[in-house]
């Protein structure tokens, strides 16, 4: 049994892209996080070090700092041009074809970028408010932060968000 993850989910995340990107582009990294795509923000100025993060851990570098297309880079870098999440989210999943899939949202705490697991009912029953505990049997915990994720108005939110702005993206 894996002890990072109990359960020995199946690896549904993290097999496919994973992406670096600068700390001006937090919001776009918590998206990228809630189609369930391993995202992480780099908490320093964008340069070599990012650079340097990016090809060890084989990420591709999400920036909106132009200088950064100019530098002596092996990797994959995508400069980032629009302004709202929208255009941002768009351009990325359009570049990359990256798939939306249902199987894989929600998966990805959305602070730590850790794959999160399930987690059993009872568990929980004093670490969420006693509304969502009476209303959802079905619960998500972080390994790092031990946040925990239930299917909510944060889900229908987010999936109004994307029926307005990527439905051309959407399954």
């Amino acid at each position: 049994m894996n002890p990072k993850y109990p359960n020995n989910i199946p690896s549904l995340i993290f097999d496919d892209f994973k992406f670096i990107t600068d700390a001006s582009l937090g919001r776009l990294a918590k998206w990228l996080r809630i189609l369930g795509y391993n995202t992480v923000v780099f908490p320093n100025q964008a340069g070599r070090e990012m650079l340097r993060k990016a090809a060890t851990e084989e990420r591709i570098v999400l920036t909106r700092r132009k200088d950064m297309t100019e530098r002596q880079f092996s990797g994959r870098l995508f400069l980032i041009t629009g302004v709202d999440i929208a255009s941002q989210l768009n351009d990325v999943i359009g570049k990359y074809s990256l798939k939306v899939d249902q199987q894989k949202m929600f998966g990805i705490c959305l602070k730590c970028n850790e794959k999160l697991y399930p987690v059993d009912r009872e568990e929980v029953r004093d670490l969420v408010p006693p509304f969502v505990f009476e209303n959802c049997t079905e619960y998500n915990q972080c390994p790092r932060c031990h946040n925990i994720y239930w299917a909510g108005t944060h889900q229908r939110n987010a999936l109004e968000f994307m029926k307005k702005h990527i439905p051309s993206h959407l399954p």
